[in-house]
């Protein structure tokens, strides 16, 4: 049976990225999908404010050249590609999510440690980075073109229309928004019938777990309405790590769980999760026994735009029917 609910799990984590990406294809198939710009200059000139400074855009930029990952993924949101990125082929194939998103969509990919010779060759009009990702090395991309960085710090929505104001998609990036809160609003739906039930939200690491606190993502705990388990451990830029042993001295109700995408194997996604099938804590824990335990694509387990989509989509459909 424990075989039979990981490769469920897989199932519903694909169908569910399926599912969630089909507007989105199809509003991209009808509008044609789009380089960083496309020659429109509407709203141009305009003035950059960011993180680092300003800077200034004469016109829609064609060449934007994205050297964060998470970057890219603001980008693919509001259907605009990307003339490099950073990770590219990488994430493409461990999220089923960020691959619907980035299909047909042409993008030189960086690397993960951003080739530069390739960045310059590529001659960008602009580079964008995150204020917590390259964001310390802006300097340094500033000297090969112009650069952004975007303020992490924000909500999802403000780091959106960060981007849609950089390209020029501000309408595309309201509609992205209407619909995600939308959807907010669906899965805080479902998390009301759960009243007095804990959630847990975890990366899965292979040999322990590092905890999505509350802290670092309260769009599923202060915006939706789910209790955190208490005494979670709150180091490190997104939450503590914690071994099988704290799992069972928390014992969440329900646990929400991403493989860590730097560790995954594209061609097991859920390898990293089901290592522990045979583990006697594991299968102990209230949550596995009451087959509790939710994969989700593993970009819920950083700041990606899409990890919150994915992760909002997981709490509806799951939680939406009292189990």
């Amino acid at each position: 049976m424990r075989k039979h609910r990981f490769a469920a799990g897989l199932l519903a984590l694909c169908l569910a990225s399926a599912g969630l990406t089909a507007c989105s294809g199809q509003q991209n198939a009808a509008a044609g999908t789009e380089a960083a710009g496309s020659g429109q200059t509407a709203g141009f000139p305009r003035t950059i404010k960011h993180v680092k400074g300003e800077l200034e855009l004469k016109e829609r930029p064609e060449r934007v050249a994205s050297v964060d990952i998470m970057g890219t993924d603001y980008l693919l949101v509001l259907g605009v590609a990307p003339i490099v990125s950073e990770g590219f082929e990488g994430t493409k194939a461990k999220s089923p999510i960020f691959a619907k998103y980035a299909e047909g969509m042409k993008v030189v990919d960086l690397g993960s440690k951003t080739n530069r010779e390739t960045l310059l060759e590529m001659d960008p009009q602009v580079i964008v980075m995150t204020s917590t990702g390259k964001g310390s090395s802006y300097d340094e991309f500033n000297k090969l073109a112009p650069s952004i960085a975007v303020d992490f710090s924000l909500d999802a929505a403000s780091r959106l229309m960060k981007f849609a104001e950089i390209v020029g998609k501000e309408e595309k990036a309201k509609q992205v928004i209407a619909d995600f809160e939308k959807l907010k609003s669906e899965a805080k739906a479902a998390a009301a019938g759960h009243k007095g039930e804990t959630a847990l939200f975890l990366v899965a690491n292979g040999k322990d777990f590092t905890v999505m606190h509350p802290k670092n993502f309260p769009i599923y705990y202060e915006e939706i309405g789910l209790t955190p388990v208490a005494g979670l451990p709150e180091d490190g830029k997104i939450g503590g790590r914690i071994g099988i042993e704290a799992l069972s001295e928390f014992k969440p109700d329900h646990i929400f769980i991403a493989a860590n995408r730097w560790e995954m194997k594209a061609e097991d996604p859920l390898g990293l999760i089901s290592i522990w099938k045979d583990h006697p804590v594991w299968n102990n824990l209230k949550a596995v026994k009451e087959n509790r335990v939710y994969p989700i694509d593993t970009l819920a387990g950083d700041t990606f735009f899409l990890g919150q989509v994915a992760g909002l989509q997981a709490i509806k459909e799951h939680l939406g029917t009292k189990k």
